[in-house]
């Protein structure tokens, strides 16, 4: 007897059958041995199909007699429930017999591929359309055409297969490994496109870490998951290394999206390729361990690897990063070996009380990040200072081109710094709390640039024409939190993502823009590197930033028009690389429509009036209080189903909408065109997360 299972419409309920019929000698009264006894055509395969709902059987569905005892016939269902195939034998051959699960009708049959080395069949689907069914072995897969069985592909895979299932629309082929991990592979080319890695057990995150990886090394996923796979080069158990060190050139967020959306994202070099080797790292520092000095000087000894036989030079080192507990502390950009093979750098860094977790890593010429060094003292208690939690929030509905107005960045704005403000008051982590708003013609690139740079110390006398307003925000210290919030414009362009500020350079017609008035909104943006360089310096203990960015990739007419700030590679590394959390959404005009009932964005909504005000955030765990991650967590999960909400509810009201007749569920392409904001996690889990609310 099988595991019964469902159709995945739920119509219908097969049990897998390979029935024995005990057979007794009168005389001796003992139980016959059939294989003695010439009793072997008693093994009979079977399905029995039920009715989903009321679980009437219908019928049985013959798979012929089995040589052998303990054969257990698998079966798998089309996504429509209309055909069901299982294996079986036909003519003492093993084969795989395809029923129509409404009549019982027989469809077709034909003889399987089993061998030795790719082992029984598994598992088995049946595309939507009914014209392909693919078989899972231990080393393989092979696809057929039902109406003929003819082969049409064998994909080769190491790893027994679960279960398998064609997408809706039959362009992608899906497989659950025994350990979990999810393979896709392109039905049609037979090429395999990703692997979604299971993390279960691997890390204690509650379920929100994940990673997803191409066979040529691209990776996308939430941080603490990086650590979680290793890259095997030329077969060798022993050369290995974690998918985190190749993230400047490997690293592509929205990779899964793309891959689901029928592009084929590409590795820009060869991995195989890359110069592997690592400069080494070693941080020193006088009397380390117990300290009461609130600043200490740090020396860190770097040396590269030499020439070899495969490489004519030693492996460079460039871009070092020095870190207090998680959070960027000092950066040395370029080469830092000057032509040298070694070199020692020195800077001085504040101690806070308690632990002072110092970490440092470069990369190598090719970009290939080296191994962490280490080191850990403690601050006395004399250390302790009272922190201060800055807001930035930056909101532009008028723009200097009004044809670029927005409705609600204002109103978002004011609400997120109004309402940080008053969660933290009522937490008293911080003594002090300052909101700086820049709003509407405040909020030029200059004055967020000029911002940013009070908080990180680099800023000196405010200039004549600042906003007073800046006169809140001082150089941080690590005890302090600093939240930046943008709602505005943004693009994505090449590689790079760009804030949208007041100042928007063009004033041309909207319907006009060409490249040259790209290129001018480009000039007059902040690019996430100028945003990285200005929050270098910041050095606080706990940072945050939402981008609440409509989608002007449809705004200002971009080639592509699907990326946004969810998509920046930059913003990624900035959160990755100066410790920070970043939650990010792109916009779309008929979101922000929809949100005209709410008088803010879906984003900021999600955030402040459902997750602080009301608390709903509060959830994982529920314990009263709001931690960073639950909350951009929260956010990043409501908004898609706050859209899916309003899409069904619009059937009811005569919208136009493209549904399928009848159908109870969104269709996938509506699913794809919500906003699905994204978190940028910081490198490591801090011990002492931010608490932005409590009950």
């Amino acid at each position: 007897r099988g595991k019964p299972f469902f159709s995945p419409d739920g119509r219908f309920r097969a049990a897998p059958f390979s029935p024995m019929k005990d057979l007794y000698d009168p005389s001796a009264g003992s139980l016959l041995n059939p294989f003695t006894n010439g009793y072997k055509d008693v093994y009979k395969q079977r399905i029995d199909l039920y009715d989903g709902a009321s679980d009437k059987r219908l019928r049985e569905l013959d798979g012929g007699k089995a040589p052998d005892t303990g054969i257990i016939p698998v079966a798998g269902f089309s996504f429509d429930g209309n055909l069901i195939a299982m294996t079986g034998f036909e003519k003492k051959e093993r084969s795989v017999l395809v029923y129509e699960t409404e009549s019982g009708r027989r469809v077709n049959n034909f003889q399987i591929n089993d061998d030795e080395q790719s082992g029984a069949v598994t598992t088995l689907c049946v595309s939507a359309d009914q014209r392909l069914l693919a078989a899972g072995y231990a080393t393989k897969i092979d696809i057929f055409e039902v109406a003929s069985g003819k082969t049409m592909r064998t994909l080769p895979h190491e790893g027994r297969i679960v279960s398998l299932s064609f997408s809706p629309d039959g362009r992608f082929l899906v497989a659950l490994g025994s350990n979990n991990d999810k393979y896709i592979w392109d039905a049609t080319s037979g090429e395999k496109l990703a692997t979604l890695i299971n993390l279960g057990g691997a890390l204690n995150s509650r379920g929100s870490d994940w990673l997803v990886v191409t066979p040529d090394g691209l990776f996308d996923g939430s941080p603490a998951a990086w650590k979680q796979i290793l890259w095997r080069f030329g077969g060798n158990t022993f050369d290995v290394m974690p998918a985190e060190t190749f993230f400047n050139e490997f690293y592509y967020p929205g990779l899964l999206a793309e891959v689901m959306a029928g592009k084929k994202p590409r590795a820009p070099k060869n991995i195989a390729q890359l110069d592997r080797r690592q400069p080494e790292l070693k941080l020193t520092i006088q009397n380390a361990g117990d300290t009461s000095e609130r600043n200490r000087t740090v020396k860190l000894e770097i040396t590269e690897k030499p020439a070899d036989k495969d490489h004519a030079a030693g492996s460079g080192a460039r871009d070092v990063r020095l870190f207090r507990n998680g959070s960027l502390v000092k950066v040395w950009r370029g080469d830092v070996l000057k032509s040298q093979t070694a070199t020692t750098l020195e800077t001085n860094i504040t101690i806070v009380a308690g632990e002072n977790r110092l970490a440092a890593y470069a990369f190598n010429r090719d970009n290939v990040k080296s191994k962490d060094t280490e080191l850990s003292l403690t601050g006395a208690d004399s250390l302790k200072r009272p922190g201060t939690a800055y807001v930035l929030a930056v909101g532009v509905n008028a723009y200097s081109n009004t044809q670029y107005n927005l409705k609600y960045a204002v109103a978002d704005a004011t609400a997120f710094g109004e309402e940080v403000r008053r969660q933290q008051q009522q937490i008293a982590n911080y003594e002090h709390i300052e909101v700086a708003p820049l709003l509407d013609e405040q909020a030029t690139k200059v004055n967020i640039l000029r911002a940013l740079r009070r908080l990180a110390g680099t800023e000196g006398t405010a200039a004549p024409d600042a906003p007073a307003v800046l006169e809140k925000l001082k150089a941080t210290q690590p005890e302090d939190a600093v939240f930046i919030y943008f709602a505005g414009h943004g693009t994505a362009q090449g590689q790079r993502f760009y804030l949208l500020p007041h100042d928007l350079g063009y004033a041309g017609e909207r319907t006009g823009l060409d490249a040259a008035g790209l290129q001018l909104i480009l000039e007059h943006g902040i690019s996430d590197e100028e945003l990285e360089r200005a929050v270098e310096g910041i050095d606080a203990d706990k940072f945050l930033m939402v981008i609440d960015a409509c989608n002007s990739g449809q705004a200002l007419e971009a080639e592509e028009r699907r990326r946004g700030p969810m998509n920046s590679k930059g913003l990624a590394q900035l959160a990755y690389e100066k410790g920070m959390y970043i939650l990010t959404a792109a916009q779309s005009y008929q979101a922000a429509q929809e949100a005209s009932t709410l008088g803010h964005g879906l984003l900021t909504y999600a955030l402040v009036e459902e997750g602080l005000k009301q608390a709903a955030a509060d959830s994982d765990p529920k314990d009263g209080q709001v931690w960073v991650r639950e909350w951009f967590d929260y956010a990043s999960t409501r908004v898609p189903n706050m859209q899916l909400e309003k899409i069904k509810a619009a059937r009811g009201v005569g919208l136009n909408l493209s549904f399928v007749e009848g159908e109870k569920r969104v269709p996938d392409s509506e699913r794809r065109a919500v906003q699905t904001p994204r978190v940028f996690y910081r490198r490591e889990s801090e011990s002492r997360p931010l608490i932005v609310a409590k009950r």
